[in-house]
C-alpha cells in the first residue's frame, strides 16, 4: 500500500489545473471509498455464507483478476499515440473559485493534515466496536454488515457531491464545522439507545469524514509541488490515526478496567484536543 497509494496519488494530480485536479480527487476517493463501503456491506453475508475464509480468498481473487486487468491496460496505453500536452484537456469539475481566505494555503495543509489523522482515529475506534453495537440491537452477522457500513456510503456520496462544488475550498468553517459534527456524531454513536440514531449518526459522520479526507488530500496535491512528499505525509498521518483510535483507546481500559466506557472518553478527549489545535492554527498571530 505505501509503494501503491502515493504514487496513484501523486500520478494522478502531476501537471493538473485545481479545477480539473478537484475532479481527479473525487473520482479518486469515490473510486476506493464505494468499494470499500460494498466491501463491509457484503462482507457479513458472505461470511455467513461461505465462511470465515471467504474474507481472504474473495479479495485475494478480486486483487489477481486486478493484476491482470492492469497488464492488460498497460499494453493498451503502450500502444496509444503520444498526447499533447499543451492542449488543454478536459473539465472533469466545474472551474474551481481563486482563494480569497485570508489564511496561507500552507496553514490549510497543516489544519488538514491534523484532522484526518483524528478523524481516523474516530473511524477506527468505532470500527472496533461494531460487534458491541450489533450486540446491542440485536442484529444478525449479515444484518450488522449493512446497517453498520451506512457511513462507508455517505462517506463516498460525499467525495461525488465535494467533487462538484469547489466552495468548501480554503474554508475554514467548512473544515472546523465537519470536525464538530465528526465528535458529536462520534458520540451519538456510541451512545445510541435506537437504530435511528445510529443510522443518523452514521449519515452525518460519514458526510464529515468525507469532507475533512477530501481536505487533506486535495491540499496535499494543490500546495507546493511536492506532491510525492505530500502525499507520503497525508498517507503517514492516516496510518498514525489508524493505530493510534485502538491503541488509545486500549490503553484507557487497561488504566480503568472498571469504566467500560473509558475508551470512548479517551477518544473523545483527544478529539477535543485536536479541534483546540484547529482553531490555534487558524487564529495564531504568526504563520509558519
Amino acid at each position: 500500500m505505501s509503494f501503491t497509494w502515493l504514487s496513484l496519488e501523486s500520478l494522478m494530480s502531476e501537471g493538473e489545473t485545481r479545477a480539473r485536479l478537484q475532479g481527479l480527487v473525487g473520482i479518486y476517493n469515490a473510486t476506493w471509498a464505494v468499494a470499500g463501503a460494498l466491501a463491509y456491506c457484503t462482507g457479513g453475508a458472505m461470511q455467513k455464507s461461505w465462511g470465515r475464509q471467504s474474507l481472504f480468498f474473495v479479495p485475494a481473487g478480486l486483487l489477481f483478476l486486478e493484476m491482470i486487468f492492469s497488464l492488460w491496460l498497460e499494453k493498451q496505453v503502450n500502444n496509444q499515440p503520444p498526447v499533447a500536452r499543451d492542449k488543454p484537456g478536459l473539465p472533469i469539475a466545474p472551474a474551481a473559485e481563486g482563494r480569497a481566505s485570508p489564511v496561507s494555503a500552507r496553514t490549510f495543509l497543516k489544519m488538514a493534515w491534523l484532522a484526518n489523522p483524528l478523524a481516523y482515529l474516530a473511524i477506527n475506534t468505532i470500527i472496533a466496536t461494531i460487534p458491541t453495537l450489533a450486540r446491542h440491537f440485536q442484529l444478525s452477522e449479515a444484518l450488522a454488515g449493512v446497517v453498520c457500513s451506512l457511513w462507508l456510503f455517505s462517506r463516498a456520496g460525499a467525495f461525488l457531491l465535494l467533487r462538484l462544488w469547489p466552495g468548501w475550498h480554503y474554508r475554514f468553517r467548512f473544515l472546523a464545522g465537519a470536525f464538530v459534527v465528526m465528535i458529536l456524531c462520534f458520540g451519538g454513536m456510541l451512545l445510541a439507545s435506537a437504530l435511528w440514531v445510529l443510522v443518523i449518526s452514521q449519515a452525518v459522520l460519514g458526510l464529515s469524514f468525507g469532507l475533512i479526507y477530501y481536505s487533506s488530500l486535495f491540499y496535499s496535491m494543490d500546495v507546493g509541488e511536492t506532491k510525492g512528499e505530500h502525499a507520503g505525509i497525508h498517507e503517514a498521518v492516516i496510518g498514525a490515526g489508524t493505530c493510534g483510535g485502538p491503541a488509545l483507546a486500549a490503553a484507557a481500559l487497561l488504566l480503568f478496567p472498571a469504566h467500560p466506557s473509558s475508551g470512548a472518553l479517551a477518544v473523545c478527549l483527544l478529539l477535543l484536543c485536536g479541534l483546540g489545535g484547529l482553531f490555534w492554527l487558524r487564529y495564531r498571530r504568526t504563520e509558519a
